[in-house]
Formats: C-alpha cells, structure tokens, sequence
C-alpha cells in the first residue's frame, strides 16, 4: 500500500527545487501528485498568512487524508542567537499579538489573560507543540505566527517584552493547530533568511535560505528512506 504524505509551503518560490526534483525523478500522478519509490506526495501551496492557511489546509483534508505532513518556509530570526541560511526544525509554535493589549502597548496572550485555558486541547502551557521528533541532525527552535514581518524597532522592542518565538512566520500556528486536532503526524522546517531588526530587505539572505530549506528536505525524506515512520518518527513520541 503506498502511503501519502503532503509538503506544504506558503509559496512556490520556496519550495521550487524540491518540487523541480520531483519533476526529474518521481513519477508525476496528477498536477500537484507525485510517487517517490512507494510514496506519494502532494504538493500543497497556501498562501501566506494565517487565514489562507488554515482555509488552505481544511480545505486539503477534506477530501485528502496524509499519513503524515510537513510544513517548510523562510522565517526571519528574532533570536539573535540564530544563524542565517540555517535550517531548523521548529518544535513549537505561538500566535503572537493575539489577546489584549495593555496602555503600554504590550500584548497579554489570552492564557495570561485567563480568557483560555493554556493546557487545553491542542495547547500545552499555551503553545501548540510538536510532539513528533524524527532522527535529524537539524538544530531546534520555537515558532511564532505573526500577522506581519515586524520591521519597526519600536514593535520589535514590545514583542521582546510579550510572548514571543524564536523565528518569525506568518503561516506555522494554523498548521501546528490543524495537525494537532487532526491528529495528523507533522514536522515543520523554517530555514532563516534575516533578523527581525528595523526593515532593510537588502540585508535578507532569501536565495540560500531556500536553497538549504530545499537540500534538508531532501536530505529528510533519504533519511527518512521514504517510510512514513521513519520520516515523523511515529511511535518514538
């Protein structure tokens, strides 16, 4: 029986080598389908932002049904720690800027406001956490989901002072939220392309962020050797 799993990116561009391999070396199924050895891998695109994603990825599950997915982009570090054109494997994911806002233009999370509970289904202390942990020599970090690349020191200075991730997207919470409440087994790839400082683009390393996004990819699903347990570590959770 061949198993399905989905790539799932906000856009083309990021994942155009991935999907230029598959081209050259799987056998095509259908416009988006793809057969590698025993496995089948739709490619699906859904948009950037929250909204687009999470209609985007219901939409996919309602007549498709992955033993697996995995979610993979550029993200901007807000950790300075944090290496640009690395490939990290995000471990969980916030939504930050949501709640309330106080006088002093800090954002209390609904969980600090007592508004949710933070250990409610699929939450974990707030945050919506990956549970699935492959053998991959990628390095970890945290996620957080934005409604905007911060570019103002101003903001940038008041999210360091709120809940807050390590990298910076616009796309992982949705995908942590659907994959958790489905009970999907996923993995999230964010392989950095600038800082989250005061906005000057030609700072951002975009070619050889994605270039590296695309080569761990890869690199996964030969690991992985194309088996769905091997690929989310299913049973090792």
């Amino acid at each position: 029986m061949n198993h399905r799993i989905a790539v799932v990116a906000a856009t083309p561009g990021e994942i155009e080598p991935f999907v230029h391999f598959l081209q050259t070396k799987a056998q095509q199924h259908s416009f988006q389908t793809y057969q590698l050895h025993s496995l089948l891998i739709d490619i699906l695109y859904t948009g950037i932002g929250v909204m687009d994603t999470m209609y985007k990825l219901m939409d996919y599950i309602s007549h498709r049904h992955p033993d697996g997915w995995i979610q993979v982009g550029i993200g901007g570090a807000y950790d300075a720690m944090l290496t640009i054109g690395t490939v990290y494997r995000i471990e969980s994911e916030i939504l930050a800027g949501f709640g309330a806002e106080e006088q002093n233009g800090i954002i209390r999370d609904p969980f600090l406001m007592g508004w949710s509970d933070g250990d409610a289904t699929p939450y974990s202390s707030g945050k919506l956490v990956c549970p699935y942990q492959p053998k991959t020599d990628l390095p970890n970090a945290t996620g957080m989901t934005t409604f905007h690349s911060h570019g103002d020191a101003s903001r940038i200075e008041l999210l360091k002072q709120s809940k807050n991730g390590q990298i910076e997207n616009m796309e992982g919470a949705p995908f942590f939220y659907v994959s958790l409440v489905k009970k999907i087994p996923f993995l999230s790839l964010r392989s950095i392309s600038n800082f989250v400082e005061p906005r000057d683009v030609s700072k951002w390393q975009i070619k050889p962020a994605i270039e590296n996004l695309n080569k761990a990819v890869l690199d996964w699903l030969e690991k992985g050797e194309h088996n769905v347990d091997k690929l989310f570590g299913i049973g090792a959770h």
